[in-house]
């Protein structure tokens, strides 16, 4: 039996509030919906937050978010490829329930809560010439930033 689709409604507003925690960490906080239609939103937070801040570490809170699809999925990972190109740090934490079992049931789960890599950070700080060097880290002004789409 055929039935039909209720009419679609928008999704709900993303909202992302980037705070500084620690020298060199920020936390982006998001809460919302991350698909097809706030993807991007979040991308844009993320890129920003490397090239304005330069951190080292980048913590994702997924706290509040209620929903999640595999636009969601493909920003955590090409920011995390960004960020680890930068030589930041780039991890989820806090992933509810339904978030948990969508990065689980792609075999993202694990690799994008692990833990933060201190030698990854003392190796990438001292390579000589690159682009993103220590100096430029530790005149980045900190700013904090709250996005609603």
């Amino acid at each position: 039996m055929f039935t039909p689709l209720s009419s679609l409604t928008p999704s709900a507003q993303l909202c992302i509030d980037t705070r500084n925690v620690r020298p060199g960490t920020v936390r982006v906080a998001v809460a919302g919906e991350i698909d097809l239609s706030t993807a991007g939103a979040l991308h844009a937070g993320l890129l920003a937050v490397l090239s304005a801040q330069l951190p080292e570490r980048i913590e994702v809170d997924l706290a509040k978010v209620t929903f999640m699809d595999c636009a969601g999925l493909a920003v955590l990972v090409a920011a995390g490829k960004t960020a680890a190109r930068t030589g930041c740090q780039l991890r989820i934490t806090n992933p509810q329930p339904i978030v948990r079992r969508v990065l689980d049931l792609t075999g993202l789960l694990d690799i994008l809560t692990a833990r933060f890599d201190q030698t990854l950070l003392v190796a990438t700080r001292s390579v000589p010439g690159s682009p993103i060097g220590s100096t430029a880290r530790n005149v980045t002004q900190s700013v904090d930033l709250l996005v609603c789409v």
